[in-house]
């Protein structure tokens, strides 16, 4: 699973209008002015788990699997039965300077599973997140992101393994 962190810092432009007067004789005004930044910890991201939908059996009718990007509960539908292994949300954890808007959102493509050694694939059809897309990150700096997400199985879909990569970008405002 791959990640992409992008960095977006916002930045107020302060605008001065000052008046002229047209005066005869020359005059002179000095006013001070502060200059000041804010310097933030770099945008980063760690990955923990991937997701897992985990292993199921495919019937004679199409279905999906789901799983909660809260939860890790996993849920079935259609001819699709859950066989076990360890289904589970993907996991990232998000380090940025604490009280800071963060936008989550996944990159472009949703996953299509491909299975080893070709011959058959799977479509995610939507990946969900744990919380909104605008967050503001904790004041120690540390946002728990967790992606769940549903995955078409059609019907007598072939044996195998099957995978294929996401991206998830956080922008850091």
């Amino acid at each position: 699973v791959g990640t992409i962190a992008t960095y977006r810092l916002s930045r107020a432009i302060m605008a001065c209008a000052c008046a002229i007067s047209a005066s005869t004789g020359a005059q002179a005004a000095t006013q001070s002015g502060t200059g000041k930044a804010i310097a933030l910890r770099p945008l980063s991201i760690v990955k923990l788990r991937d997701l897992e939908f985990g292993r199921l059996v495919s019937g004679t009718t199409a279905g999906t699997v789901v799983i909660d990007p809260t939860t890790d509960i996993r849920t079935t539908t259609g001819g699709v039965l859950a066989a076990g292994g360890a289904p589970m949300a993907a996991q990232f954890y998000t380090y940025a300077t604490g009280n800071q808007t963060l936008q989550v959102t996944r990159g472009p493509l949703l996953p299509v599973l491909s299975r080893a050694g070709g011959g058959a694939t799977m479509n995610v059809t939507q990946l969900t997140l744990n919380g909104p897309v605008l967050r503001i990150i904790g004041a120690a700096g540390l946002l728990d992101l967790r992606v769940g997400g549903t995955l078409a199985v059609g019907a007598n879909q072939l044996a195998g393994s099957y995978s294929d990569s996401f991206d998830i970008i956080v922008t850091y405002f």
